[in-house]
């Protein structure tokens, strides 16, 4: 099994998080100015595809968003 950690980013007015719960990831856009806010989820396969999904969600480029492991390191099935 892979080993991966959740995600999370900070996007101007947003923080954006990633995080399993099998068998899929869940995804959370935050209001980045009440952190207890959320503004938009959802639920993806994969963890890139959390990560692609809460940015895309949030109208950021996925691409220029920079993530950063959070919480401990975790195993996922293949």
């Amino acid at each position: 099994m892979p080993k991966v950690h959740a995600q999370h980013a900070l996007a101007g007015n947003y923080h954006l998080e990633t995080r399993y719960a099998a068998p899929k990831w869940e995804w959370f856009v935050l209001d980045a100015t009440r952190p207890s806010k959320t503004v938009f989820s959802g639920e993806s396969a994969t963890l890139r595809a959390a990560m692609k999904d809460a940015a895309t969600r949030a109208g950021l480029y996925p691409e220029i968003v920079k993530w950063m492991p959070i919480g401990p390191e975790i195993e996922v099935p293949d």
